[in-house]
């Protein structure tokens, strides 16, 4: 309300000023007395209260300009802007209904002052009921249409602020829908780590009480076992590392998690014949961490392509190069009907997969391929080995 004040304030203190100065070098060709223009001056500078008390504005204005009839010229039917502004800003705040009646009641008010006071006597009253008509026709036009620009005006307002409102709302819905995403995804991926570093566990005591074992049968063999046994550790210590600041939901292991590498287990997603692998170079030995992503980035570019590409061909490959393992599958157009898309979901699995290659350093792309179909790129470093 202040910004407002502000504003119009600042326009009244130009606009006032300006229509003195204007009138001023006019008066003596119309013969424009002091009067006339101290009172036009006054009505521009009521500007300043048009957008806080509308209604009170225009009727200040309409008693100045009936002052105006009282003392302009004879016959001369002097306005000035303040009306008009006045009523177009009515049809920016107001019912379109109520707008359009003021700029009504205005023109009459206008109108009826000009006839009573500034017209008479009426020496040629043929000719004088022209000017009346003139005058009022000229009235109506400007007012009336001060009123509609208003409320078109404010009725796009009006929409730009509900379109707005609405916007928000779904961003804040769209950030509440994408954190419940990352969460459950960051959930799985701690319950996969968790139960690949129970392994590394197991494998450590299992070596290190052969280490023990051994220490004084055979000290070589045992020194072996100690270098597997420090080997194994770091590799445990690399994988809990990934998890921390991850929560870990208490709601049992998933299910759909085979046994087996990240190839073996890709190699199972495809086996029913909807993906032609692609293998180049030697897998080695991959950290657990990066045989899930590998595995999960797959299982879901499938299922995404199954959902919005039925029907078409799905390729994917691996290359298992130093420093880092890429992947890339490539689906191209659908050739049968997508799946409905759901609004509220929508997106949701890159997310899902972002979040996952980003816990263990890797990077993720995503997009549309000139075929029409649709392309993900994987690529995931390969860890330092220790000294």
């Amino acid at each position: 309300m202040r910004t407002k004040l502000i504003q119009d304030g600042a326009l009244a203190l130009a606009g006032a000023p300006f229509m003195a100065v204007l009138l001023w070098l006019t008066a003596r060709e119309f013969g424009l007395g002091p009067a006339v223009i101290a009172l036009m001056a006054a009505q521009t500078l009521l500007i300043v209260i048009r957008r806080v008390s509308p209604v009170n504005c225009v009727t200040l204005m309409l008693v100045l300009q009936t002052a105006i009839s009282a003392v302009a010229p004879h016959g001369t039917g002097l306005r000035g802007i303040g009306p008009a502004i006045a009523i177009y800003t009515c049809g920016t705040l107001l019912a379109s209904r109520t707008a359009v009646a003021l700029a009504v009641i205005t023109a009459v008010v206008e109108i009826g002052g000009y006839a009573v006071l500034s017209l008479p006597p009426y020496r040629e009253p043929a000719e004088d009921m022209i000017k009346i008509g003139v005058h009022l026709a000229l009235s109506l036009l400007l007012y009336v249409g001060a009123a509609l620009v208003g409320a078109h005006v404010g009725m796009r307002r009006r929409y730009a602020t509900v379109v707005e409102a609405r916007m928000a709302a779904d961003a804040v819905a769209q950030q509440a829908r994408t954190e419940a995403v990352l969460t459950a995804e960051r959930a799985r991926t701690a319950r996969e780590l968790h139960d690949v570093a129970a392994h590394h566990l197991t494998s450590l005591i299992v070596q290190a009480t052969l280490v023990e074992r051994l220490f004084d049968q055979d000290p070589g063999a045992a020194r072996k076992h100690l270098a597997a046994v420090r080997e194994e550790g770091r590799n445990t210590l690399h994988n809990l590392r990934l998890i921390v600041g991850a929560l870990r939901a208490d709601d049992g292991a998933d299910p759909h998690l085979p046994d087996g590498s990240g190839l073996a287990m890709i190699d199972k997603l495809v086996s029913g014949g909807e993906a032609v692998l692609t293998v180049d170079g030697t897998p080695g030995v991959q950290e657990p961490a990066t045989e899930l992503a590998l595995y999960r980035v797959a299982q879901e570019a499938l299922s995404n392509a199954r959902d919005h590409a039925p029907g078409a061909p799905v390729t994917i490959t691996i290359a298992y190069r130093e420093p880092e393992t890429r992947m890339e599958i490539h689906n191209g157009p659908p050739t049968g009907v997508p799946a409905p898309r759901d609004g509220a979901h929508r997106g949701f699995g890159l997310i899902g997969m972002r979040e996952r290659v980003s816990l263990i350093g890797g990077e993720l792309d995503a997009g549309p391929t000139a075929d029409g179909g649709w392309r993900v790129r994987l690529t995931v470093p390969h860890p330092e080995v220790p000294a």
